[in-house]
């Protein structure tokens, strides 16, 4: 009888652990089910930078992404319930990906190699956002490709890794779940992490570009002006980050976000937000 009992646990246990990881696998294929969900969000972020930079277009982006992330999650079937998911686990790693295509070949990537993959990306999309800025924000006649190395340089060497390793600090640090543990990871990230990491990754840029005697003068002229502009489109991004979005999919979530942002903070490296903005608004 008692044997019988074990038995019966023992099915029941494994048939919730089933349903489990059906859920989450349900909810990963909602938030990132395709490229083509991945390209829609990207092109929304480039379209909000015709606005300009201003408080008030910074705000309309973000509410953009809140829109679009939640358009998302919509036409890929929803996330059930309110659940959600903690980021509770390491910044690596995490659930595979099989069949073929860009997506499923960059999560196999993720799984095996998470800090060289999160560095590589992290690269290109940095490369990107400046890219972006030279030319369609400040429309400069000479492109300039040394600019465009330094800053494809510090997004993998700084930005992916710093990502990687902070993410998984915090996930291994907060053990709260669901709402309570996103506010709490969303408040270490953009009032601890934020301000050191924008005033680190302006003062290497600055640096490599031979320019490290002005490093003191931009940070205190243009250091508040950058992180009041950076929590105005990453409190509502990190949010949906650390509440729905899978550990090891957080620094993918982010650098996607992120192309918009390294627009913005390559035209703020080299030029004073808090007296001027890259573009007049439409």
């Amino acid at each position: 009888m008692v044997m019988t009992q074990a038995l019966c646990a023992l099915s029941q246990g494994a048939r919730m652990c089933s349903r489990s990881t059906g859920r989450i696998t349900q909810t990963s294929t909602c938030l990132f089910g395709s490229s083509h969900h991945v390209n829609k969000a990207a092109k929304t972020h480039v379209t909000g930078l015709k606005g300009g930079f201003s408080g008030s277009n910074i705000q309309m982006y973000s509410r953009r992404f809140v829109n679009t992330a939640r358009n998302v999650l919509r036409q890929s079937g929803g996330v059930g319930g309110g659940g959600g998911i903690a980021s509770s686990g390491g910044g690596g790693g995490g659930g595979g990906a099989g069949g073929g295509g860009l997506w499923p070949t960059y999560l196999r990537l993720l799984e095996r190699s998470p800090l060289f993959t999160k560095a590589w990306t992290a690269g290109l999309l940095n490369g990107l956002g400046d890219a972006v800025s030279q030319k369609f924000v400040e429309k400069n006649d000479n492109f300039d490709f040394k600019r465009l190395g330094i800053f494809t340089l510090l997004g993998s060497v700084l930005v992916g890794p710093g990502l990687h390793f902070w993410y998984s600090f915090i996930g291994r640090t907060v053990t709260a779940t669901g709402t309570a543990g996103a506010v709490i990871r969303l408040a270490l990230d953009q009032l601890l992490w934020a301000p050191v990491f924008i005033s680190t990754f302006l003062a290497s840029l600055l640096t490599l570009e031979g320019k490290g005697h002005e490093v003191k003068s931009k940070l205190k002229n243009d250091l508040k002006p950058t992180v009041i502009a950076n929590w105005k489109l990453w409190v509502p991004a990190q949010f949906i980050n650390f509440r729905l979005v899978p550990p090891h999919l957080q620094v993918a979530f982010s650098n996607v976000i992120a192309v918009g942002w390294n627009t913005y903070l390559s035209w703020a490296s080299h030029h004073s937000p808090s007296t001027s903005s890259p573009v007049e608004p439409l």
